[in-house]
Order: C-alpha cells, then structure tokens, then sequence
C-alpha cells in the first residue's frame, strides 16, 4: 500500500491518514509519499511515487482535487492495482476540464478499481488493510461485509458497536473506477463474507447489481438493503395508468425480489438482520421460539409479530405435552414461552428447559433468548452462562434479546459475539431480524421461477383491438371482438358475437374510452345496438369495436412499464376504476411464471374476494395467474418496441378470466 499525501504535521489530514492505515497491524508493506519527505510515524517517506521501488497493491490518494489527476496517472504509471481517493472531485484539471469526469475516463482507459472520491475508502479487517482516515484497530472480524453509499454511514455503522463484526468495509462515493456491484460481487467471492449489509442511492450498473446480487444468492449470502430515495416519483410522462402508477422505485423494489435480497426500511434494521444473518446459520421451515422472562413482554410480542407478519412457531401438541411434562404449573405451555417462576435455586433450570424442548420442536426454526442481563446488572448469573452456552444447544440461528432497544449491552453483546451468539435490542427490531432471515431462508427453498420468450413484431395498426388480438397470441384470453366501420358491419358482427354487445369508440388517439363518453355497455338488441352506433359515429367518428360483454366477475389490471434501467416492469393491480382510487399493486420484471404471478395477486386485498364472500362464488385465481405470466411473457416479448401496455379490466370469473381492454404504446424512435 502507497499512501499520498500522509503527513508528519500535527492535527494534519494527511497525519490522520497515515496514522489510521497503520492502525490495524497490515502485515504487508505501507509507503508514504510526501514531497518534502522526512519522517511520518516512525518511517521514511518518499518525496514521489517515482520513488516506489515495488508495484502497490492500492494507491491512497489523500490528496486534494488539483493535484488528484497527476496522482492517479503516476500510481498508474507504476502499476498500481487500485487506487482510493477522498477528495469530492467537484473541481477542474489544471487544463480547465471537470475533475470528475477526467478521473472517471482515466480510471476507465487503465482498467483499474478507483474507490470514492468523495468517499471514506475501505477496510478490510481480516488483512487489517486500512485504505480510510478512520482508525480501525479496535475492529474484531466478522461476518459482515458493509457497503455504503454514505460516508456518515460507513462511519456510523462501523465503528459505532462492537457487536457488529464486519468482514469487510467500503464507501463506494462516487464509484469512479468501481460501482458497488462490483463490491457486491467481491464480498461474495471472499468465503469470510457469511452476510451483506447494502447502503444504496442508485445503481450505476443496473444488469451488474442484477448479476451480483443473483451470484450472492447462489452462494447462499444474504443481501440486506436499505434503498434511499423510495418517495422519488418517476419523471416519465405517461399515457397509461400503469406509467403513472409505478414509479421509480418500483423497478428496484422488483430488482430485489427476483434476485432474493432481504429490503430493510432503516439503518436499524439493516444492521440487526445483518447481525443475525452473519452467524451463517439458515433456519428451516417453520417459525421463531422464543423464552422471555416476562408475561407482559410476552404479550408485546405477540402482538408485534402479528402486526408486521412475523412467523412465531405454532408449538405442536406433541411440544405442548413435553412443556406441560416439565414446567411448573403456573407456566402456560406457549410461544412466547414465559420461563419466569419463582424465585427459587431452579429459576434458572426452568429456562434451561424451555430452550431445551423448543430447540428440539421441528416446528421452532429459530431460538431466541431474552433475560435481564446487562453491562451493569445481572439479576441471576445462570441465565447469563445459559446464554452463553445456547450456540451449543441448538445448530439453528439463535441470539439474546432485550425488548428494549436501548438496553446498556454494549460490552456484553461484545463479549457474546466472540462466542457467537448475536445480542440485539428493541422487540420490534428483533422481530424484523427473524422475519427477514427465515423469509430469505423460505424464498432460497423454492425452485427458481424461470421464463423464456422470444421477440415478435407489433402490429402496425396499434388500437384495441390489434393489441388484444396480439396479447390472444401469448395465451392471454381477450373477449371476442370485431372492428367496423359501418352500420351494416356493426349489425353483421352482432350476429357472428351474439348479444349481449359492448359498444366502443375505436378513433385513433382515444386511448381511455370511458372517459370519452366513447363505450356503451349491455346492448341486448339490433336496436339499441344502431342507436347506440349512430350516437358514437356521430360524436367520435364511425370506427368502433363490437365487442361481447363479459361476463361478471373480479376486476384486475394489468400494465408495463419498460423500464430504462431494469427492463420491463410488470404489475397488477385492481381493475376497472379502482386502478386509479386504490393504491394497491404488485410489481415484478417480467417475464415470470404462474408461481410468481399467483404470488403477486395473492398480495392484493382484491385477492380475498376471490375466495368467495358473502354468498359469492370463489374466482379463478389460477385462471388470473396464468394470465398475468402470459403477459408478462408478452411484455418480455414486446419490450425493445413499447414504453408502456396495459390491460383493464381483466376479469376473472369462477370458472376463467378474459382481458377486455388493451392498450399498446409502442416506443418513439
């Protein structure tokens, strides 16, 4: 490691930075250049990079913005592998061009990982390589590789609690020579990395964290994100209502669910899923047991995994018999086991016993402990030892909890993590933890959801009824219909459909019917049916579709979104009117299978109607799947020559579904 830029002046960056790349004992060789040379903590420093007698491994480049693009040509000059720069970048070159620009496009032609600028650099604390200004010699190694967008994050984060054991730590900034893709797929080729915690703005090479959160999924390494910017609307103008419903975050939301990474709504909760998903451990089917010392926490719990959909184990009537066996009478047989009885010399043993027998339940995926104990108190040490020897009970994740998200553990969360046992604090946090893991867990079990399409041509005529026609091509079924343009021709595809009759305007440019007083629907008669003709020729000229009424039933809406990063973005929501009152929708990248897309409907509140209420007869929710895959195939199919498709109403019926309206826009060129 080179070091530019270090300093022998107190109080100086360039000392900070000498002092923290020596901070945690590097092994291997650390050079520190400084034009006046001299002495910089206890070594002799060379006045140029010129001077280097050896090929680094990685420049530091502690330098600021004018004398940036000379350093990173001159480490690049002798063959340094990668470069870190802190500097914001937001200056000129001494030729007048934009610093940050020029940087990017050298670090590009020489092919060489640049970390930042704008950035705190890395630390890889199984090496103890210190490429930051932040000491890291109070870091024990870990399970967790952390990358972070925000400096204060990576600051924050990782030199905040000792029960945070990282692997490896980056600030990526603003990735001038590698993005955090790139990181990504580094942290999972280390067999160190056991988790990965992701503190992201946006992605600078969407198909690259695709492929890189896909290969740590393959390798069975949780991907914790937290997504900043989620509120941002997308900036595209939409004709339909799916470009208006699905913003941009949408797409990255989509991203994360197909490559099976665990979102995370905070900080908090990124690093206490990190925290248990780091142990390696991977609970099977099932749910969390815990053992609490307390009737009122455990009724807290109760109600805070109900509320955010936290699976606790449904104790089974053999487990309940082994806990009525062998609990004290007063003790109900329960997840969340309460263990506190009296105050005698077995207090201790009672929780002993729960553990044990929820350890053994096939139905208990997960273990966890909570117990008043804390820096400065310990009501009952045998519950401590306890805790200490659980990672030796049970093979299946396990940790100790305090209800209390600011319970005073600190050092004993340290010292229980060297015996591998995660400490986390706040029920609500906790519960978010477990949630997170046994989903990653239950998510990897299933078999991929994998589609194939190939490219079709559109149609050069792109209204209602060719693109119904066209989605009718990849198994979508559509509602029969007919174009005319006549009276005759309206009266001769009354009697080829059959009554009853919808009547629409087919007049190019009219892309939402209805609101244009352009559709009549339950025409029963040849009668009613000229009328109704003579009506809308009159007002929005004579092309019209003649279309059969479908038949009752549960509205859904289809659309997609193509999406300039991530590709096509399908989603269903509720159809008909309720798209636009109801903010409820699923969104995937397409294409996908009926398992996925009978997920996605599952999701929406719409879904419970499908069952059948109130005397109503169940819907084809397998009917509704199976189209739903067969657009997103179609959106697959279609998507280098669309910007958006929808489909409103599909209606789904107790015994099948049918598309009624389609809406095709195909890409401006």
């Amino acid at each position: 490691m080179v070091v530019v830029g270090a300093s022998a002046r107190p109080g100086s960056f360039g000392t900070r930075l000498a002092k923290a790349t020596m901070s945690a004992r590097f092994p291997g060789q650390i050079t520190f250049v400084n034009p006046r040379g001299g002495e910089i903590c206890g070594r002799t420093a060379l006045p140029s990079l010129a001077d280097l007698d050896h090929v680094p491994d990685v420049a530091v480049l502690g330098v600021g913005g004018a004398n940036l693009e000379r350093a990173l040509l001159d480490a690049i000059a002798k063959g340094a592998r990668s470069a870190v720069i802190f500097d914001s970048c937001h200056g000129e070159t001494a030729n007048g061009h934009l610093l940050l620009p020029r940087l990017r496009a050298i670090a590009a032609e020489a092919d060489i990982p640049v970390c930042g600028g704008s950035g705190m650099g890395f630390i890889n604390t199984r090496s103890g390589a210190v490429a930051s200004f932040y000491p890291a010699g109070h870091l024990k190694s870990g399970g967790i590789s952390l990358i972070a967008h925000s400096g204060s994050v990576f600051t924050v984060l990782g030199m905040n609690d000792p029960r945070f054991r990282f692997d490896l730590m980056v600030s990526p900034g603003q990735e001038i020579g590698a993005g955090i893709d790139e990181y990504i797929a580094f942290a999972t080729s280390r067999n160190t990395t056991r988790a990965i915690a992701l503190f992201m703005e946006a992605a600078r090479n969407p198909q690259g964290l695709i492929d890189s959160l896909k290969a740590a999924r393959a390798r069975g390494i949780p991907v914790v994100v937290c997504k900043v910017g989620r509120t941002e609307e997308s900036a595209r103008l939409a004709r339909s209502h799916t470009g208006a419903l699905v913003g941009s975050n949408a797409a990255y939301a989509a991203v994360f669910e197909e490559c099976g990474a665990i979102v995370v709504d905070s900080v908090d909760e990124m690093m206490s899923t990190a925290l248990l998903c780091a142990t390696g451990r991977v609970p099977g089917p099932g749910g969390l047991g815990l053992v609490t010392d307390s009737g009122g926490l455990r009724e807290l719990q109760v109600d805070l995994a109900v509320e955010s959909g936290t699976p606790l184990a449904r104790l089974s009537a053999s487990t309940r018999q082994a806990l009525r066996a062998q609990l004290p009478p007063d003790l109900e047989p329960s997840n969340p086991l309460d263990c506190a009885a009296d105050l005698t010399d077995d207090f201790a043993k009672t929780f002993e016993t729960g553990l044990r027998l929820l350890s053994a339940a096939p139905e208990v995926s997960m273990l966890g402990l909570e117990a008043d104990v804390r820096d400065d108190y310990i009501y009952e040490d045998r519950l401590l030892t306890l805790a200490k020897a659980l990672p030796r009970l049970t093979d299946k994740p396990c940790f100790l909890y305090a209800s209390f998200g600011l319970t005073h553990n600190r050092r004993l969360a340290d010292e229980l993590a060297d015996l591998g046992l995660p400490v986390m604090n706040g029920a609500k946090m906790m519960l978010a933890a477990a949630r997170n893991l046994q989903g990653w867990a239950d998510w990897n079990a299933c078999a991929p959801d994998t589609v194939t399409t190939t490219g079709v041509a559109l149609p050069e005529q792109l209204d209602e009824a060719s693109s119904l026609a066209l989605l009718r091509g990849f198994g979508l079924p559509t509602v029969e219909c007919r174009v005319c343009d006549t009276a005759e021709a309206v009266q001769t595809a009354a009697g080829e459909i059959g009554f009853p009759l919808a009547l629409k305007t087919a007049a190019p440019g009219i892309d939402h019917k209805s609101d244009a007083g352009g559709v009549v629907l339950h025409l029963r008669d040849t009668d009613g049916l000229l009328d109704a003709y003579a009506d809308l020729s009159a007002r929005l000229g004579p092309r019209v579709i003649v279309q059969k009424m479908a038949e009752k039933g549960i509205e859904l809406a289809f659309g997609c979104v193509v999406d300039q990063d991530f590709g096509p973005l399908v989603m269903v929501a509720p159809g008909g009117i309720l798209v636009e009152l109801f903010d409820e929708r699923q969104v995937a990248r397409a294409p996908f299978g009926t398992a996925k897309a009978e997920a996605m409907i599952r999701r929406l509140r719409v879904a419970r109607l499908m069952e059948g209420v109130r005397g109503e007869p169940p819907r084809d929710l397998a009917a509704a799947a199976q189209a739903l895959s067969a657009f997103s195939r179609a959106s697959a199919a279609l998507a280098v020559q669309i910007s958006e498709m929808e489909v409103n109403p599909v209606i789904v019926t107790a015994t099948g579904s049918q598309a009624v309206d389609a809406l095709i826009i195909a890409r401006k060129i």
